[in-house]
């Protein structure tokens, strides 16, 4: 049987859990029995923590509640809560505009449609039979049971603009910056390359540039934006060198205006679109992606195939244009297809984009003003109408398109595109027409995932906007070859992009794309394909691509690689080898090792040994990267027969904002700056390589726009810090700096024992010192954080000026890590 003094710091802890939640606004739903405290030596006065304890556990005040309806977190905010008249439950403080803004038709429930919107309603179920809510105190969540007539969904949630955040005023860049310095033959070449996305924010307007410098092309000025989000219309309006909406017509670079949709702040919007660019690198290699004319990403990549995910400035619509630079200095070029999936919105969903400007393109003589209107909502029935126009002085066009949900079957879209282009030379006017027909499914069954089938046909006289004004200037480089392309207007047009999971037996995946041109021989084609699979933790796979051009050859790839765990000797480290095998090049073998080091594996590192045919001979490959607060840094060395590569790259941000200035790594969109006064090298939870930089600041990149992002802070390592609250959440608005602060008390954690007169102050007194409270225990300890020089408490046992004392406590100048233990008085 349990001692007296094991049931009473039994339930002494119990009765200080619960006071330590209390002072988080956390409640116990029971009542507490103090007799049980005194079992053994009674309590000389429970009037101190009756006031605890009263009115059944539940205590009125200001909570940071959870809101919840039909599993939906639709908010998180501060409520002032008042205890119902049986003392059982306790009743939210909401106005009737706050109940709307929380997605509830208040002015479809009779009983109040008469009341003023900035009338507190209390209990909502005295409104309505059928609605009512569940608050738990101890999880701060608030549930809603109201009928599901009553929910508007387009006000509820994130979906709400009362809960966007349009952030902080901040000025930022975030840049990426690489290298290579490579011998060859003899011969020294270098080459660097940086790219800056900057952006300055005031209220809900976003000022952005997005630059390129490199060794070829000198310094570019890709564009400048002015935008802001109209909530209203759900739309995003942008100033400046922009680019036209790529969904029903090709994309067209412009400088000028564009209000769109921006279905992300709608609830159930689809998200950005980002390419996965995917290849094969015989060797050392550098990759450049091109759009519309200019350099918008460039990289080092190792030998073997490659992806790439993070692209930053692509147009959807328009094509994408990848370079391979090899080690020996050979160069492989394809085209990556950009397009949209069927067209397709909900029943009674709207979207449309609107645009004005002048055509804008480094090479063009011609430039003139156009316009363009596209228009797409949803019908009943899972059907989709959609049409658009678009116009200028040399060219006019039109379309009209129908989507279909064919359930089971995928969706379907389908449209015609009709269009009259002027020509400035000999040429007689000329008109076409062009079919397009796109498809996607995910078929459960087979677990099959086609994400886009696509077919398009155009007649000869058909020319798109961008086709007539290349026809016009008449401008095109012999030697390079994408000549083509601003030469011939395109016939015929087919993509499909497949994906098949094998269960325990890995996933393939095809891509695969074709297009011709009228008065031209030869197709332009690239197909990619491969098969991954695992096998008690040893990974390997198959990919195979081929790119062909009507101005170059058939180039084939074919890679095989492995990778082996090696966590039995070497944690989170693996073996691998690779093989890359290229029709108009060499064979290639490497066998190495790479994996991660350091508490948050933020190191990785590669090495690799190589061998390649045709008298090529061994060769070597070294890489490190390492991810911190600041950014992102790596180099690497390699070397074959005749050559020899050195290689860096680093890319973070710089953000300047009303704490001062701030290193983070790479941002993209909306972000998050974090502060804690006092807390610096404070860990940013499930954030690789992220610490609060010397002055309680950091970075958190890349959140989601118009969604609850939850930031979190973990204090392990500091003995120092006490944070309430270790999570903020935040729903920024497009591109927005969100502050996520913190409130931290800095100071020394201690367990005092307090001495009063001849012992020690009583069992179970409330101890309260700079806005905290704790219990006194048996001997009269008592555990307090925060302590910083010399700082005064009071404790109190009863209700009379006999049952209370005070004193201060300091702390020394040299104290060691770990709790401090100190005995002070308390007269």
């Amino acid at each position: 049987m349990a001692s007296d003094h094991t049931v009473r710091i039994l339930a002494l802890n119990s009765l200080t859990l619960a006071l330590f939640t209390m002072s988080g606004a956390v409640y116990a739903e029971d009542y507490f029995n103090l007799d049980v405290l005194e079992t053994g030596t009674p309590l000389e006065n429970t009037g101190a923590l009756e006031s605890y304890l009263q009115h059944n556990g539940l205590s009125p005040g200001r909570y940071l509640t959870s809101i919840v309806w039909d599993q939906d977190r639709i908010d998180k905010r501060n409520i002032n809560y008042l205890l119902s008249k049986d003392n059982k439950k306790l009743i939210p403080q909401l106005t009737k505009a706050e109940w709307r803004e929380l997605g509830v038709k208040v002015d479809a429930i009779p009983t109040l449609k008469n009341i003023d919107d900035n009338t507190l309603l209390g209990d909502i179920g005295e409104y309505s039979a059928d609605a009512r809510y569940d608050f738990n105190p101890e999880t701060q969540v608030l549930q809603l049971r109201i009928p599901q007539i009553y929910r508007d969904r387009q006000m509820s949630g994130e979906s709400n603009p009362a809960s966007w955040d349009d952030g902080i005023p901040a000025l930022w860049t975030s840049y990426y910056v690489s290298g290579t310095h490579q011998q060859l033959n003899g011969d020294s070449n270098v080459s660097n390359w940086a790219s800056f996305n900057s952006g300055m924010n005031i209220g809900p307007w976003r000022l952005r540039n997005a630059s390129n410098w490199g060794n070829d092309d000198g310094w570019q000025s890709i564009s400048t934006t002015l935008s802001r989000d109209i909530k209203r219309l759900r739309s995003q309006l942008q100033f400046g060198q922009t680019a036209t909406n790529g969904e029903l017509f090709d994309s067209v670079q412009m400088t000028g205006m564009k209000l769109e949709t921006d279905t992300s702040m709608l609830p159930s919007g689809l998200q950005g679109f980002a390419p996965v660019v995917r290849g094969i690198a015989n060797s050392d290699a550098k990759v450049t992606v091109k759009q519309n004319g200019y350099t918008v990403y460039q990289t080092n990549v190792s030998p073997g195939p490659f992806e790439i995910r993070d692209l930053a400035q692509v147009t959807a619509g328009a094509d994408l244009e990848v370079t391979v630079t090899e080690a020996d200095g050979t160069e492989r070029s394809f085209i990556q297809a950009s397009s949209s999936v069927p067209i397709m919105q909900r029943d009674g969903a709207l979207k449309y984009s609107l645009a004005m400007g002048k055509y804008r393109d480094t090479d063009s003589h011609e430039k003139p003003e156009f316009g363009q209107a596209t228009l797409i909502y949803g019908l009943p029935y899972g059907i989709t109408a959609y049409g658009g126009v678009q116009g200028a002085s040399m060219y006019d066009a039109g379309l009209v398109g129908i989507g279909a949900d064919l359930h089971h079957l995928g969706s379907l879209s389908m449209d015609l595109t009709m269009a009259k282009t002027a020509f400035d030379d000999s040429r007689s006017d000329t008109s076409g027409q062009s079919w397009r027909v796109q498809y996607a499914k995910d078929f459960p069954l087979t677990d099959t995932t086609v994400t886009l089938a696509s077919y398009r046909y155009s007649t000869s006289g058909f020319y798109t906007f961008q086709e007539a004004l290349d026809q016009r200037n008449s401008r095109y480089d012999d030697d390079s070859i994408y000549s083509y392309r601003d030469s011939y207007n395109r016939r015929s047009r087919l993509q499909l992009n497949v994906s098949q999971s094998l269960q325990s037996w890995g996933s393939v995946y095809a891509n695969a794309y074709q297009q011709d041109y009228w008065g031209m021989q030869g197709h332009e084609r690239s197909v990619s394909m491969g098969y991954s699979s695992s096998w008690q933790g040893v990974n390997w796979s198959l990919n195979y691509s081929l790119t062909k051009t009507p101005s170059t050859d058939n180039d084939q790839q074919f890679s095989v690689s492995i990778n082996v765990p090696l966590s039995r000797w070497l944690p989170n480290a693996w073996a691998t080898y690779n093989l890359t095998s290229s029709k108009t090049g060499n064979t290639s073998h490497q066998v190495g090792v790479n994996g991660t080091l350091l508490e948050d594996n933020n190191l990785n590192y590669n090495l690799q040994q190589t061998y390649t045919d045709n008298n090529v001979g061994y060769g070597a490959y070294l890489s490190s990267r390492y991810r911190a607060s600041a950014g992102e840094f790596s180099a690497n060395y390699s070397y074959q027969k005749n050559s020899k590569q050195w290689g860096y790259s680093a890319q973070g941000s710089v953000v300047a904002h009303s704490q001062g200035i701030t290193l983070g790594q790479s941002i993209q969109d909306a972000f998050a700056l974090v502060h804690i006064a006092d807390g610096d090298h404070v860990k940013i939870q499930n954030a690789q390589g992220i610490y609060t930089d010397r002055w309680g600041n950091a970075i958190v990149p890349n959140l989601t726009n118009y969604r609850r992002n939850t930031v979190t802070v973990n204090t392990v390592g500091r003995d120092d810090l006490d944070i309430q609250d270790a999570s903020v959440d935040v729903v920024p608005t497009k591109g927005a700096v969100v502050a996520a602060h913190f409130s931290a008390r800095s100071g020394k954690r201690a367990l005092l024992t307090l001495r009063h007169g001849q012992g020690v102050v009583p069992f179970g007194a409330v101890v309260s010192m700079d806005g905290t409270t704790s219990i006194v225990g048996d001997d009269g300890e008592a555990y307090v954080t925060g302590l910083k020089g010399t700082q005064r408490f009071e404790a109190q046992w009863g209700n009379t000026a006999q049952t209370k004392c005070s004193g201060r406590v300091s702390v020394p100048e040299n104290v060691g890590a770990g709790i401090l233990t100190a005995t002070v008085n308390c007269q």
